[in-house]
């Protein structure tokens, strides 16, 4: 069973929901839209009893090239999330981790290339993540003057441990798939023309197990973070808020798109 939105592909096949980012021309560059049909097609996965396990991946070379830079320059984007901030009812339109974490069911991410910025987080609030050789992450937030978004700053420490998370989110820098994999960012790295079968090998694997099982485990996990994973979630988007408003990040889209080394004034 296919389903086409305006920017992901959805199918169903033998238990398991492959959704794709669909936007290859700007590699899945995340906008409004995407973030629409992402939210639809996890509750439609969610929703579905005949769907035991979830693939995210990206089509063409990229997974997700994090936020369309373009629409945040053009003040698009901004103006969208200003709106969503001050009505706090328009802010269950933002994807969220809670998307994810909601579905009781398994979310492989099959990263088939570059995940930077958002791509990358939504990477961390899979369950499972298998990378092509060519896969490459990096969380290039602060090169566009803001933080990490879907409570990347909470999550990613617990993964690859207070130091590197630093470093990562400091720095902005990408990482290929081998070290991603050696700090434990990514289960595991294949060939990239093994990337598909392997996640779809392992999908298939986990929707034979009890249901109920994995899905009152993945809850129990998530259950562990407690209020505070809520409460970092909600800074983050009043913290974001003043950095999308800020001049840096401005002059950091700005400076993007005209291929430009950006000058910040921390204004």
């Amino acid at each position: 069973m296919k389903q086409t939105f305006e920017t992901i592909l959805y199918e169903v096949e033998e238990g398991v929901a492959t959704i794709t980012l669909n936007r290859p021309e700007v590699l899945n560059a995340f906008n409004t839209q995407m973030n629409q049909d992402l939210k639809l097609a996890l509750k439609k996965a969610k929703e579905d009893e005949n769907v035991r396990a979830i693939i995210i991946t990206g089509a063409g070379r990229g997974f997700c090239s994090g936020a369309d830079v373009k629409s945040f320059a053009e003040g698009v984007a901004l103006e969208s999330f200003k709106k969503m901030v001050e009505n706090e009812e328009l802010m269950d339109l933002l994807i969220s981790p809670y998307d994810l974490i909601n579905v009781e069911k398994p979310i492989i991410a099959a990263v088939n290339g570059v995940a930077v910025g958002f791509g990358m987080n939504l990477c961390i609030n899979c369950d499972i993540v298998i990378a092509s050789e060519k896969a490459s992450f990096g969380e290039f937030f602060v090169k566009m003057g803001v933080l990490p978004d879907m409570n990347g700053c909470f999550i990613l420490p617990r993964i690859v441990g207070i130091h590197k998370a630093k470093e990562l989110i400091f720095t902005g820098d990408r990482i290929d798939a081998k070290e991603a994999e050696r700090i434990g960012l990514v289960n595991k790295v294949v060939p990239h023309e093994e990337l598909m079968s392997t996640a779809k090998a392992l999908a298939k694997k986990l929707a034979e197990n009890p249901p109920l099982a994995i899905g009152m485990a993945k809850r129990l996990i998530h259950e562990g973070y407690g209020e505070f994973f809520s409460e970092m979630l909600k800074r983050e988007i009043r913290y974001q808020a003043k950095l999308y408003a800020s001049e840096d990040h401005r002059e950091a889209a700005l400076a993007f798109l005209e291929k430009r080394k950006p000058v910040f004034k921390g204004k």
